[in-house]
């Protein structure tokens, strides 16, 4: 399991928008596009120095934001930098080659915007990188040196509360309540106020304020359903959804501050989502907190629908898990996105979930205490790929005995593979109690725990190997009583959330019982042996099935199993 983690991530935002107002004498030439966006993206975990708590999400959060900016805000990759890791030095290197190259290949008449994103460490005065700090002052000057005609900077890092406090910052609500489109001048953004701390939290993989800022960019926040996203409408939602997920956090709630300057005329689109390959389109009677994850576990957008209206997502093509929650429990279904135009959700395949089946268990950190077992979180890359047979009928028919015509047991096995891929922890758990049938009635029991690794092979398939201790035995002088300890190597092929294949063989050593010794030729170690085949079935077909054959005390056993969670 995941250790808990406690960051101070004053998450600051601070938007510059510097509209020049020069009129255009000249008219775009016909093969250079009218507007030509630039960006410059920084991700430090390391840069607070030896002083300072190493960072897990900073890096992962720059290069969340280069993906959106670069699928859906119109940045080329010529025309994106993304830098890990810098130092004062190379970042000034990387200001001094953005304003050559925006001087240089601007067009007559075309509009340039700059937009700079940085997530790491800092204090009250400056972000810091390479283990030194970066003047506020300087960086704004860096960033407005840059001809371009708009400049938008967002900077996710400790005190942002400290930056707008100095330019008098407090703590309101959103900005740009009205529907008006004067935005000229310059706005700071934050995502906390100056008195408290913003956190990156295990359970999202990322700070709470870029979580959502990328949601935002990605349709959450389109509002208005024009399929373009404001720099209003994506600050509004990140504030509303960060105060609202940092309410029971250790460190308490994040209230996003600013201090503006704006004035003129014309709107800062940050993202477009009829430039994206594929959209996902949630329905109309979709309410409740949705969580959409990727193939890889990741989260890829989280949040909180209403019934009503459509919401549009882009999202790149692949094969996402949708997570619904809401009063009438919780709900999961899988999508594939492979063609170009909108692909709707089904809300029919959404079928009830359990806690066994979650495909990405989210650890919590420590600045989260809501109300989830600790027991399931994680971080983003666990993976726990159950299967259990649990709560079933077991019938099994002896090969040659006639004092009895069938074994009966209720009960079952656990079998999963859990932990960080490539190398996992295998569990096995089995309880069996039940009776013969026929002219002799015995009773019947088989306990056991077993603990070994697990190896993922790819995303789809597990193999797990375990040692354990246990107990079994049937009364009558059927089979006495003995304790044992199992060996087992079992298979899980994971081919949907909904389907998942299963094979088992097992072989165990007999202790204090001399009878029951060497009573299996089908175990090449040990004394019995057992192998089985299943399928486990979740969603509208919630159940299973497998057939096993067992050998004890020289009598073969051939049994079938099969139950379903009513």
């Amino acid at each position: 399991m995941t250790s808990q983690l406690i960051v101070c991530l004053v998450f600051a935002a601070f938007v510059t928008v510097l509209i020049e107002a020069s009129p255009v004498h000249a008219k775009t030439t016909s093969s250079a596009p009218a507007l030509r966006r630039y960006a410059l993206v920084i991700g430090s975990n390391t840069g607070g120095g030896a002083g300072r708590d190493t960072l897990r999400y900073a890096g992962q959060d720059a290069r969340t934001i280069a993906d959106v900016l670069r699928q859906l805000g119109g940045v080329t990759q010529l025309d994106l930098t993304l830098l890990k890791e810098p130092d004062k030095r190379e970042l000034d290197s990387a200001f001094d080659a953005l304003s050559k190259r925006v001087q240089a290949e601007r067009k007559a008449g075309q509009r340039a915007e700059l937009v700079v994103y940085y997530s790491g460490h800092a204090d009250e005065n400056g972000i810091l990188i390479g283990g030194t700090r970066y003047d506020y002052a300087r960086l704004r000057q860096r960033i407005r040196a840059v001809p371009a005609d708009v400049h938008i900077a967002i900077v996710d890092s400790c005190a942002s509360g400290s930056f707008t406090r100095i330019k008098g910052g407090t703590k309101v609500p959103p900005f740009l309540h009205d529907t008006s489109t004067k935005v000229e001048g310059f706005a700071f953004l934050s995502s906390s106020s100056a008195d408290e701390d913003a956190q990156e939290s295990d359970r999202i993989g990322a700070s709470f304020f870029t979580y959502f800022f990328v949601a935002a960019l990605r349709g959450a926040a389109d509002r208005n359903r024009d399929g373009r996203i404001t720099l209003t409408e994506a600050y509004q939602f990140s504030y509303e959804h960060t105060l609202g997920r940092t309410q029971n956090t250790r460190h308490g709630p994040q209230h996003p501050a600013y201090d503006m300057h704006l004035s003129g005329t014309g709107d800062v689109v940050i993202t477009d989502l009829r430039s994206t390959e594929s959209t996902l389109v949630l329905p109309p009677a979709l309410k409740g907190r949705v969580t959409i994850v990727d193939e890889s576990g990741r989260v890829a957008v989280e949040l909180t629908k209403e019934a009503g209206e459509p919401l549009s997502l882009a999202l790149p093509n692949e094969t996402y898990t949708v997570r619904v929650e809401n009063n009438g429990g919780e709900f999961i279904a899988t999508i594939t996105l492979d063609k170009l135009g909108e692909v709707e959700l089904d809300a029919g395949t959404l079928r009830k979930a359990t806690k066994k089946e979650k495909t990405v268990a989210r650890g919590l950190s420590v600045e989260e205490d809501d109300d989830d077992d600790r027991s399931e979180r994680h971080d983003p890359w666990y993976r726990e790929i159950p299967i259990s047979f649990g709560g079933g009928l077991r019938v099994e028919r002896p090969t040659t005995r006639t004092d009895f015509d069938a074994l009966v047991t209720i009960g079952g096995a656990v079998r999963e593979v859990h932990g960080k891929p490539f190398i996992g922890v295998a569990d096995t758990a089995e309880l069996f109690l039940g009776a013969t049938l026929g002219d002799n009635v015995h009773f019947a029991y088989d306990m056991s725990l077993g603990f070994g690794p697990g190896v993922f092979l790819g995303r789809n398939l597990q193999v797990g190997a375990t040692i354990g201790f246990g107990f079994s035995g049937i009364t009558g002088g059927v089979l006495d009583f003995a304790w044992k300890m199992p060996t087992e190597v079992f298979a899980v092929l994971e081919l949907s959330p909904d389907i998942r294949p299963m094979a088992y063989f097992r072989q165990s050593y007999l202790f204090s019982s001399d009878a029951r010794q060497k009573g299996s030729k089908m175990a090449r170690w040990g004394d019995e042996a057992e192998a089985g085949v299943g399928m486990k079935f979740s969603g509208k077909l919630d159940g299973f099935f497998y057939g096993s054959l067992r050998e004890m005390a020289g009598e073969r056993y051939w049994g079938i199993g099969l139950g379903a969670v009513l």
